[in-house]
């Protein structure tokens, strides 16, 4: 390495790009597969700027939703939501590779680097990943504008000048607002949010981490109270539950609204907080339940990895749980919502089919951020895989079979995962009966809201089976990482 010039006792930012750039293979797909995760926040980003941007007198478009200005709104929200499942990508890409890179930051500190310099060169790998990312993403975003830019014939409704009425027309109609641009201002923030914020969790990811001259990483560990998270899940789902009690207790009544609202986002706040919380003790207590009553030794292999890092399970199940407990929230939010619409019939008959339109996009939403982040999934299999080729050579070479470590592989992910997500979707359906009720009522009458056991089938156990079917594609690295030259490696 070239001689590292040093202002102030620190080393300069040249070197530090410099240094950055430089790696494996490794190294070199955790930097494309940041960049792509950044290439796609900004271009959800930037979608959800451009419907913000568009209002009355704009489009028209053959979405309802978009020709609906009061709609708006929600679609910004969704948009932004499917944010968290990219950013949850681009953090589990950044493992890609990690042994590696810190023995190439520990090469760093033996020719006097300081901690926080090797942090800064991290970050610096991140930062411009993500800023190469952003301007793919906003090059891609502007030639699907110009590729959605010519109109199709559709039929779509608008609402007319007394605010109220609508009417159906048929003509040209637009699929996206291309006619519309959010100010430059605009532009620019929404380009820089996503590389700012993959630099900061890089930075946050490494502040527990101190690299030593020596090659040796020390990782502070801070596990969460088992107490304290089930209390803050149980409460919170308990209390979301019983909202309506919940509400009367405090003494807040139908005119507080603005309070009842902030009451929910807290106690959905608690339970997501404490859900996220428990991830981690779950994982232990399954691993401890393998090992001690685990026959087969797939069981026990599995049981033994959960035990000795059940941090990495919560860190890499995190933003799928929180996917599946918004998605589980959102049917019942929709069963509710259509419960009501079908019993009104003037209003099933004329808005009956744009309410389960918009439902649907909500749910296919919902399955593209579940995707996402079960890609992440993905790429953490394939890390952990990789990071431990040696001590998978060594059960491959002392008898242990293929398909013995194969099984092993699959229940470590699974086993923690399963229960975690049926926590998820039942805390989601719990908050969305709870704050909205299980009855409707029209004309007097009450009717019952049936819980909508296909959509949580399908918020659930379709995300199992999708996660399950990405680790499945993992295993035939195991033949590669159990092949004996394994046993060479660092």
């Amino acid at each position: 390495m070239s001689t590292s010039p040093r202002r102030d006792g620190r080393m300069s930012w040249r070197t530090v790009l410099w240094l950055a750039g430089k790696g494996g293979r490794d190294d070199g797909t955790r930097i494309v597969l940041t960049a792509v995760g950044a290439a796609l926040g900004t271009m959800s980003l930037l979608a959800a700027a451009t419907v913000a941007a568009a209002g009355h007198g704009d489009g028209p478009y053959t979405s309802d939703l978009l020709n609906q200005p009061g709609l708006h709104p929600g679609i910004v929200i969704a948009f932004l939501l499917l944010c968290v499942p990219i950013l949850g990508f681009v953090g589990q890409c950044s493992r890609i590779g990690a042994p590696a890179r810190d023995r190439r930051l520990a090469a760093v500190r033996m020719q006097g680097g300081t901690p926080f310099d090797v942090v800064r060169i991290a970050a610096a790998e991140t930062g411009l990943a993500a800023v190469l990312g952003a301007a793919l993403g906003t090059g891609a975003f502007f030639v699907l504008r110009v590729l959605l830019g010519n109109p199709v014939t559709a039929t779509y409704r608008l609402r007319e000048q007394d605010g109220y009425t609508e009417r159906e027309y048929t003509g040209p109609a637009l699929r996206f607002p291309t006619d519309v641009l959010p100010p430059t201002p605009v532009l620019v923030l929404v380009v820089v949010v996503i590389p700012l914020l993959a630099t900061f969790f890089a930075v946050y990811a490494l502040r527990g981490v101190t690299f030593s001259p020596f090659g040796v990483v020390h990782r502070e560990q801070h596990r969460p109270s088992r107490f304290m998270a089930l209390l803050l899940f149980a409460g919170g789902t308990l209390a979301l539950a019983s909202f309506s009690t919940v509400v009367d207790a405090l003494g807040l009544d139908d005119g507080a609204a603005a309070g009842i609202g902030l009451l929910f986002l807290v106690l959905f706040l608690v339970t997501g907080i404490g859900l996220l919380m428990s991830t981690t003790a779950l994982a232990a207590a399954i691993g401890r339940l393998l090992v001690r009553f685990g026959e087969r030794p797939s069981l026990l292999i599995a049981g033994r990895r959960l035990l000795a890092s059940p941090s990495q399970s919560a860190r890499t199940n995190a933003a799928l749980l929180l996917v599946v407990l918004l998605w589980a929230f959102t049917q019942g939010f929709g069963a509710n919502l259509l419960a009501g619409v079908e019993r009104d019939e003037a209003l099933f008959r004329t808005n009956g089919s744009f309410y389960r339109g918009a439902l649907a996009l909500v749910d296919l939403g919902f399955a593209v951020g579940a995707l996402i982040t079960a890609a992440g999934l993905l790429v953490g299999c394939v890390e952990s895989v990789l990071t431990r080729r040696r001590m998978l050579a060594s059960l491959a070479a002392v008898g242990v079979p293929r398909s013995v470590l194969a099984r092993a592989t699959v229940i470590e992910s699974m086993a923690p995962l399963v229960p975690a997500v049926l926590a998820a979707t039942a805390a989601g359906i719990f908050a969305a009966r709870g704050a909205l009720g299980t009855t409707v009522g029209n004309n007097g009458a009450e009717f019952e809201v049936g819980v909508p056991w296909g959509g949580l089938a399908a918020a659930s156990f379709g995300t199992l089976l999708v996660v399950l079917l990405l680790i499945l594609l993992t295993l035939p690295l195991l033949r590669r990482s159990t092949d004996p030259a394994e046993l060479r490696a660092e």
